[in-house]
Formats: structure tokens, C-alpha cells, sequence
């Protein structure tokens, strides 16, 4: 089980205070802008190396808003993500900017074709829905 360590609050103009989480490894556990994640994040260590720098996931924030930009700046994990739903997170980081899948099209491409409600419960367990779309 991963446990987070560190964190940070990085104000974006499209979605106010976005709260980063991270573990021991500066790996990015969650992030989102709902009031208490935000709060909750205020309370943990504040980033150190291996963890990205805030002007780097600020400069992240800044190019998805725009559209582009690189991947995430660092490593992250799903914790507790279920075989299948690491399947259906890997199809959807694939998925370029502009491009849009169906559920089922994403559950084709996950290796089971009849599973798209499946594929809908795992995207709305998404807890990097900025780095997973």
C-alpha cells in the first residue's frame, strides 16, 4: 500500500488549487481539486527530490490547459488499481490530445470486448484524472 508523504497546492486557471500527492518515492499517488483533497495536501511534507518541482507541475498544468506539453514530469502510480483497470489506464494514456475512445473501444483494447461498463467504473475510480484522462 502506498502512503502519501509529500505534497503540494499549485494554483491553474482553469481548475483553481490542484493538490498533488506523493509517496516516499516521489511517485504521484492523486491528484485533484476537490476542497478536502486540497486541504489534506496543505498538511503533508512539503516536495524534495525524487518528487517533480512545483514550477515543473505547474508548467504541467499550464500545457495541458493549452493542449500540449510532455507527459507527466515524474513517475506515478495507481494504488490499489485492479489488474483490469491498469489495462484500461494504459489504453487511455495513449490516447492523444483531441483524440476521444468509447468505453467500448477502450474495453476492446483492454483485451475485453464486452467489458465497457467496467472500463466506466474504472475511469470513475481515476485518481489521476489529469495524467489519465
Amino acid at each position: 500500500m502506498h502512503s502519501a508523504i509529500y505534497g503540494t497546492v499549485i494554483s491553474a486557471d482553469k481548475f483553481g488549487e490542484v493538490g498533488f500527492s506523493f509517496d516516499s518515492l516521489g511517485r504521484l499517488l492523486e491528484l485533484s481539486w476537490r476542497k478536502d483533497f486540497v486541504a489534506t495536501v496543505r498538511g503533508l511534507n512539503k516536495l524534495k527530490s525524487p518528487c517533480p518541482s512545483a514550477s515543473q507541475l505547474k508548467k504541467y498544468l499550464s500545457n495541458y490547459v493549452r493542449g500540449r506539453g510532455p507527459q507527466f514530469p515524474g513517475e506515478y502510480v495507481v494504488p490499489q488499481a485492479a489488474e483490469f483497470s491498469t489495462k484500461v489506464y494504459k489504453v487511455v494514456e495513449n490516447i492523444k490530445v483531441g483524440q476521444s475512445l468509447s468505453y467500448q473501444e477502450v474495453a476492446v483494447l483492454a483485451g475485453s470486448p464486452k467489458a465497457s461498463r467496467a472500463v466506466g467504473n474504472a475511469m470513475g475510480k481515476n485518481l489521476l484524472p489529469l495524467v489519465i484522462p
